[in-house]
C-alpha cells in the first residue's frame, strides 16, 4: 500500500514549486569579535538531574546564547565559499516525510551540484521513495527545471549571474533554490538577526575529515552544521529540524567536495528530450510593490 506524503517545510516539491529547505536555514552570520576560546557546549554532556529539582521558569531563555566562536566560524566558512570559482558537491540526503496519518518516515536520496562562477550551475536531486527526480540548469542565459520522472520542464530567460538568479527565482517565481545557502553565506544577504542561539558543540570527524560541530536556532528552525577544520572551512554535514511542525521533521545532508572539477559547459544548458513536455512557471504578483 502506498502512503501519501504530507507536505512539510523540509520537503522537495515538484515543478513549479521546488525543493525548499526549512525556512530559517538561509541565514549566514557576519563576523563577531573573537572571544577567548569557547569550550564545547555542555549540550552534549550527559547530566544526571534530580527528579525533585525545580525548573527555573526562564531556563529556556537563559540557554539562548550567542557564542562568538560559532558566529565567527560561519563567517569564515562563508568567506571561503565566496572565493571558490568552480566546484562540485555530492550530497547524501536523509529527510523526514510526514504521512497523512501524521507518522514520520525517513527517506534517503542523493544530490549533485556543479558550479562554475559567475554563470554556470547544474543541480540534480533524486529521492526514489518520495518519487522525486529533478534537475536544475543555468547557463547565464536560461534557467530550467526538469522533472526526469514526469518529463515536464519549465524554462525562462535568466540574468547574467548566479547571485542575480537567486533573487529572480525567489522574487518573480517564488522558488527558493535548495543550494541557495552556499551562495548566501559570507555575503550581505545573510540574515544575521534571525539567529537566536549559536553554540559550539565540539570537534569530531565526518567521513574521517576533522570538523567542528556547531548548533544554531532560529524562530522556527533548529540547525546544526559541521565545518571542516583547517584552511578550507567547508560545510561537511547539515541537519535542519523544523520546530513549528508537530512532528519536528528533520533534513540531514552529508557533503563531499571536489574543488578541482573537470567541467563540460554543456552540463549547464538544458536540451529537452523528444518526449519532454514544456510548462510555464507561475509568476508571483508583487502584492507589496509600493507599501508605505
Amino acid at each position: 500500500m502506498k502512503h501519501q506524503f504530507a507536505r512539510n517545510a523540509c520537503s522537495a516539491i515538484l515543478i513549479p514549486a521546488v525543493l525548499v529547505l526549512a525556512g530559517g536555514c538561509s541565514t549566514q552570520q557576519s563576523a563577531s569579535s573573537l572571544a577567548p576560546q569557547a569550550q564545547p557546549s555542555s549540550v552534549v554532556e550527559s547530566k544526571t538531574i534530580e527528579t525533585s529539582a525545580a525548573v527555573e521558569p526562564n531556563a529556556v531563555e537563559q540557554s539562548a546564547v550567542i557564542e562568538p566562536k560559532a558566529m565567527d566560524a560561519l563567517q569564515k566558512m562563508g568567506a571561503f565559499l565566496q572565493t571558490l570559482k568552480a566546484y562540485e558537491v555530492s550530497f547524501k540526503v536523509s529527510k523526514d516525510e510526514v504521512l497523512d496519518s501524521g507518522q514520520k518516515v525517513m527517506v534517503d536520496g542523493t544530490s549533485e551540484l556543479t558550479v562554475q562562477r559567475p554563470d554556470g550551475l547544474h543541480f540534480s536531486t533524486k529521492i526514489d521513495e518520495a518519487h522525486r527526480d529533478l534537475q536544475f540548469f543555468y547557463d547565464g542565459k536560461t534557467f530550467t527545471i526538469y522533472g526526469n520522472t514526469n518529463k515536464f520542464y519549465a524554462s525562462v530567460p535568466a540574468p547574467a549571474t548566479i547571485h542575480e538568479l537567486l533573487d529572480v527565482a525567489e522574487e518573480r517565481y517564488a522558488i527558493d533554490l535548495p543550494f541557495r545557502d552556499l551562495f548566501v553565506w559570507g555575503t550581505e544577504r545573510a540574515d544575521v538577526a534571525a539567529i537566536q542561539s549559536a553554540i559550539y558543540i565540539g570537534p569530531t570527524k565526518i567521513d574521517n575529515v576533522p570538523c567542528d560541530h556547531y548548533a544554531f536556532r532560529n524562530v522556527d528552525v533548529d540547525w546544526q552544521i559541521w565545518i571542516q577544520q583547517g584552511e578550507k572551512p567547508l560545510p561537511r554535514k547539515l541537519v535542519i529540524t523544523t520546530m513549528d511542525e508537530e512532528q519536528h521533521p528533520q533534513y540531514v545532508s552529508m557533503m563531499n567536495w571536489n574543488l578541482s572539477p573537470k567541467i563540460n559547459n554543456k552540463l549547464f544548458t538544458f536540451v529537452p528530450p523528444k518526449d519532454a513536455h514544456k510548462i510555464e512557471f507561475t509568476v508571483v504578483e508583487a502584492a507589496t510593490e509600493n507599501t508605505k
